[in-house]
């Protein structure tokens, strides 16, 4: 085994030009995975940061469609109907530690799996390929090592800054991503490359096929008449690199689509001030689509550099350079513009959307969609990559949910912390539809009436929303590799809006720190049934005058209502806030242990409000019986009820021939009885709340003799 490695490290040397590590390439940046709600609610996953490797994918279903997305150790799976309202959810455990990619085949799902080889085995498993069946039942799994008869095929870290993406074609799968190799020893680190894999669709076995290690950054692959096309970033080859495969054979040949610039020697060519986003086909043609610099001007690059939006055009007959043309679809200048999330989709052989976001321009996001901040533009080609539409824009976030077409429409979905929409673009008008959700939970929802700036937060469950810090890569940098991130603050657009909060029955729990610094809360309303508020939830709130905290409640965390101010010399946080609350309950402990001003509601009275008052009604009846084998009951009426039951039988503890009648009105007959006998009577009344039943007592009981 050491020999064979000296002889790929020795060949490393010779065909190896550019010998600068991957810690050194300024176009790339890392990328931290974020943790996904678990619930049937849409999940907060966010979107919003775009990776290569797409972590949320949608599939077309005959009644609707479903989700998939990486949940940090688990795959989270999602069914909805065509209007987008969420029917079931289910979770897959991974078999592997990291993220690879999902792909939905023909005869079942995929989802690609890794784990880093340190010990540099070559018999090490590096990614799994596991296929399910369409319920998602698993059917097998193809364990892939290393291939040290290639070069660039030894794996240390699979999928080191590349896409995962994947196509069929004759019964295999393929997959292209991108890897790090065996460490080198002179340079003390591993050199990043290409892998191809080829995965045996029946017995779900494969290898790599394909490698190198020149530095692709990026891959994409489609199937077309049993040639497979591959799209890649190839700085090593410094240009943007299509292959054409046989797809049985995988003799290749490539062109490149996109020369770069600038001296090929230089440490500072890595960044390459260009990138690939995706690949199509069209009846004809091999549609590329990335963006770039203008690579002339590549020595003199700088912050007010303008990247644009490009589109190669190759022909599939006549595959080669002298058949390639490049299109360009935006035209800034000088401005320093570059693009998130450039994206092309195919709605037929000779019509696709090609979509982008503008990096770093926004506008003003509303109180009802926190997402709207973002503008995307789209536009329509044709197969030959001609425009055939205007440019349009939407409020509306790129997303790595890469779109799908269903009949007459695109559709995508993004996400933030407490907002996920679901986008549908006509492809004719391309008029832009959404639907919003509104995430508190995974079963809890809010919203947000900004006539009267009230929050309301309802449904089950504690509130949960994800608070994670948020990144959004340009794929695309005038300052090698600047990247952007927030904390995201999930009330940003409405937090100086609200001045009352009301969390209805049904939530259990709020969270440390939800609604710190809310400056002009002045009151928030809890129902009852909530247990926790969490350490600092309503800190800082300097305008909140009152609370109103139910019995249920039996835990408040520190400082939870403080200013953050103290009295000079007091050593005493400021609490302006009072505290309604039962007698006797856990929030009136509270109050009198921390000096909040507590004012007590409710006492000693009925718990019960409106028609569940009944509880306390008297029902009086009157019997007869002045018709054969039939008695007649009367009762007094009784507000706010929905029926009454009346209860019969032949002796007074209502045990022998027991049985009970159900009417809306406050009287009624009872017949088919047995003549000359004895029977007893008693009626209560009962009302509906909240789909449960609440009855009266029972009335006083009554006899009759019936004729």
């Amino acid at each position: 085994m050491k020999q064979n490695k000296m002889k790929n490290f020795l060949n490393k040397l010779v065909a190896t030009v550019l010998t600068i590590s991957l810690s050194c390439s300024y176009g790339i940046v890392s990328k931290k995975e974020v943790k996904a709600d678990n619930g049937l609610i849409p999940t907060a996953y966010d979107n919003l940061k775009v990776s290569l490797r797409k972590k949320s994918q949608l599939v077309n279903l005959a009644n609707g469609y479903m989700r998939v997305f990486y949940n940090e150790e688990n795959i989270g799976i999602e069914y909805y109907d065509k209007n987008f309202n969420i029917q079931s959810r289910k979770n897959i455990n991974m078999e592997l530690p990291m993220w690879g990619g999902f792909y939905a085949g023909n005869n079942g799902y995929y989802l690609v799996e890794g784990v880093s080889n340190t010990d540099e085995s070559d018999t090490a498993e590096v990614i799994r390929v596991i296929k399910y069946d369409k319920d998602w039942n698993r059917i097998g799994a193809a364990s892939i090592t290393g291939n040290s008869n290639l070069f660039g095929g030894e794996v240390r870290y699979p999928f080191d800054y590349g896409c995962v993406e994947m196509t069929e074609c004759n019964g295999k799968l393929f997959v292209v991503t991108g890897h790090q190799g065996y460490v080198d020893p002179m340079y003390k680190q591993g050199h990043q490359g290409f892998l191809m894999i080829s995965v045996d669709e029946n017995t779900m076995t494969g290898q790599i096929v394909k490698s190198d290690l020149w530095h692709s950054f990026a891959q994409y692959i489609v199937e077309k008449n049993s040639n497979l096309y591959v799209l890649e970033q190839s700085e090593g080859s410094r240009y943007t690199k299509l292959t054409k495969y046989n797809a049985d054979s995988l003799r290749a040949e490539s062109i490149p689509l996109l020369e770069y610039g600038g001296e090929h020697t230089s440490a500072w060519a890595i960044s390459c001030y260009a990138s690939v986003d995706d690949l199509a086909v069209s009846a004809d043609n091999v549609l590329c689509l990335g963006t770039s610099i203008d690579q002339s001007q590549y020595e003199v690059v700088n912050t007010n550099t303008a990247h644009n939006i490009y589109l190669t055009v190759t022909s599939q007959n006549e595959f080669d350079e002298e058949n390639t043309q490049i299109k360009w679809l935006t035209n800034y200048k000088d401005d320093g513009s570059c693009f998130i999330g450039t994206q092309i989709t195919k709605i037929n052989d000779n019509k696709f959307m090609i979509s982008w976001e503008e990096y770093g321009k926004s506008q003003t996001a509303g109180t009802e969609d926190l997402l709207e901040s973002s503008v995307l533009h789209y536009i329509f080609v044709d197969g030959n990559g001609n425009k055939i539409s205007q440019e349009f824009t939407a409020s509306a976030p790129i997303s790595d949910c890469h779109s799908i077409v269903d009949g007459s429409k695109i559709i995508y979905y993004a996400s933030s912390s407490n907002m996920v929409d679901f986008y549908s673009i006509d492809i004719n008008s391309g008029k832009m539809d959404k639907k919003i959700y509104r995430v508190a939970g995974k079963n809890a929802t809010w919203n947000f009436d900004s006539s009267n700036g009230t929050l309301t937060i309802s449904g089950s469950g504690a509130i949960d929303i994800d608070t994670e810090v948020h990144y959004r890569y340009p794929v695309s940098s005038a300052s090698r590799g600047f990247s952007y991130s927030s904390s995201d603050n999930i009330w940003a657009n409405i937090r100086d809006k609200v001045k009352k909060i009301v969390i209805q029955s049904g939530i259990t729990s709020i969270p440390d720190n939800e609604f710190k610094n809310f400056d002009n809360l002045e009151e928030v309303e809890i129902g009852e049934g909530l247990q926790k508020i969490g350490d600092e939830a309503f800190y800082g709130c300097s305008k909140l005058k009152k609370i109103t905290i139910p019995a249920s409640v039996n835990s408040i965390g520190k400082s939870c209502f403080e200013t953050g101010y103290f009295w000079i010399g007091s050593g005493k946080p400021v609490i302006s806030v009072t505290i309604f609350t039962p007698e006797n309950s856990y929030a009136a402990q509270y109050a009198k242990a921390n000096g909040i001003q507590c004012q007590i509601v409710n006492k000693n009275v009925d718990k019960t409000k409106g028609k569940d008052k009944i509880a306390k009604a008297k029902i009086n009846i009157k019997l007869s019986s002045k018709k054969k084998n039939t008695i007649t009951v009367k009762w007094n009426k009784i507000a706010n009820v929905k029926g009454y039951q009346v209860q019969y039988a032949m002796n007074r503890k209502f045990t022998k021939n027991k049985k009970i009648v159900k009417t809306n009105k406050h009287s009624m007959q009872i017949k088919k009885l047995k003549a000359g006998k004895k029977y007893f009577v008693r009626v209560r009344a009962y009302s509906i709340t909240k789909g449960k039943k609440k009855y009266t007592k029972w009335s006083k009981v009554k006899s009759v003799k019936c004729k």
